[in-house]
């Protein structure tokens, strides 16, 4: 691991009193512990057409999940390539078709990739199969419900090829879309391209000292606190299933594998998130046994891997779904898939990513509650009220809707009981923003919203 990625260069007395506290709890967790797992399926109305290879991000500005494209069956037809566009409202849980009414719009498609660039408030799509293959860039606008062509579709000189079973994420700061990898005419490659969204322009940052293997039908996520791209799994020649997991550096563009004991069957057309904090999720895919519906954890911190076994009711087995991570309700939703004897789904299932474990120093305190602000919206201060179980350190943050870390309220040992801090957003834009509390193990976020 280099230090640099993940741990400040200055570390004061308390700061090393901290990390010393947390490396123990997490050398208690990583002896491969139980953890304990419970899915809801979320009773979804006006579902789409059931899906899979389709792509989906996390609108946090509407505080909903959009889906577009993949191989749908549609009335009489079954496997078929769509182009259409879905929203699912995560407050009302109703699913709605947005799919504009114009010739210019991308051709149907799957496995190709989709992200999300909140400052403009619109989703990105690249890549996939349909009549061909692709390498075009197209914008959604959320606010209108329209397309954009950013980029048209042709191979050419400093440019990716056409390719699909891609892994592509949004790097907010940077402005641009990175992607690594995917299969093409040519063959698989193992090479790292960036789009920027503002200049339209591609640049080649494939690493010429370290770079994952050639590969598709990987997965990735994004962590914008860690400024780092994680990539998962696939295929490559030869090799059907993979199980390693990388690290890229988007500042310098650097590559790292971590390597970890006891990681989960290797697998493609999985799914993978991250909640924000220090874990990594995976959840489902194809493996050599057939398509399965197990969950992993991987502590960024501890490197370790950990399954999450199931408690009561679970997503079938699947592949090719979507999954996205969401912020406020500090939950993965998937979506979606393949499932047993090749039929596919569309469903929606959430699990809350706060777990419980088996052993007692694990289990999260008592009574570990925290309470919505007040007032709420608000302008410019409100009260964050909290409760803890237990004396120790108590860390409590505020995020902007791109997930950056924005303000510390509390960082310091406090005493069992009821406790409230305010915040003052002056200084800040009118909007929507996250707070969370990290208390003895156990995390919990809100949202709240500035009005000015």
């Amino acid at each position: 691991m280099r230090p640099s990625l993940f741990f400040p260069r200055r570390v004061n007395t308390q700061t090393m009193h901290k990390l010393f506290t947390a490396l123990v709890f997490i050398l208690v967790l990583s002896s491969h512990s139980t953890l304990a797992q419970t899915w809801t399926q979320l009773p979804t109305t006006n579902n789409p057409p059931v899906r899979s290879n389709h792509s989906a991000v996390f609108d946090p500005n509407g505080n909903r999940m959009i889906v577009f494209g993949g191989k749908a069956d549609v009335a009489s037809e079954s496997n078929i390539d769509v182009n259409d566009v879905w929203s699912l409202d995560l407050t009302t849980l109703e699913w709605q078709n947005i799919t504009p009414i114009s010739d210019s719009m991308p051709d149907a498609r799957f496995t190709h990739n989709a992200v999300f660039d909140s400052a403009q408030n619109q989703m990105i799509i690249w890549s996939g199969q349909g009549a061909g293959l692709y390498n075009d860039v197209w914008a959604f606008d959320c606010s209108t419900n329209t397309w954009e062509e950013l980029w048209p579709n042709g191979n050419g000189e400093g440019i990716p090829n056409q390719r699909y079973g891609t892994a592509a994420q949004f790097d907010p700061q940077g402005r641009r879309l990175i992607n690594v990898s995917g299969f093409t005419t040519s063959g698989r490659f193992p090479d790292t391209w960036a789009f920027h969204v503002d200049t339209l322009q591609w640049s080649d940052r494939t690493s010429a000292v370290l770079q994952p293997a050639k590969r598709c039908l990987h997965t990735s996520c994004f962590a914008e606190d860690r400024r780092a791209l994680y990539l998962y799994a696939g295929q490559t020649d030869g090799i059907p299933y993979l199980d390693d997991l990388w690290s890229l550096n988007v500042d310098a563009f650097e590559w790292e594998q971590l390597v970890a004991s006891g990681a989960p069957p290797a697998r493609n057309f999985t799914s993978i998130v991250y909640d924000g904090d220090q874990y990594l999720y995976v959840f489902g895919g194809q493996t050599a046994s057939g398509a399965t519906n197990d969950l992993w954890q991987f502590s960024l911190v501890a490197e370790s891997w950990d399954a999450v076994q199931p408690v009561d009711s679970v997503p079938s087995a699947r592949r090719g779904h979507s999954a996205i991570y969401v912020p406020s309700r500090n939950s993965m939703l998937v979506f979606g898939g393949v499932g047993q004897n090749n039929v596919r789904l569309n469903d929606t299932w959430e699990i809350s990513l706060s777990f419980t474990t088996s052993a007692p120093k694990q289990t999260a305190p008592a009574k570990f509650q925290l309470s919505q602000n007040y007032p709420n919206p608000f302008n410019p201060l409100t009260t964050i009220e909290f409760e803890v179980a237990e004396f120790g350190f108590v860390l409590l943050k505020v995020f902007d809707v791109l997930g950056r870390e924005i303000a510390v309220v509390v960082d310091e040992q406090l005493s069992p009981g009821t406790h409230r801090r305010q915040w003052d957003a002056a200084g800040f834009p009118s909007g929507g923003y996250y707070y969370r509390l990290h208390a003895a193990g156990a995390i919990e976020t809100k949202t709240m919203v500035l009005m000015k």
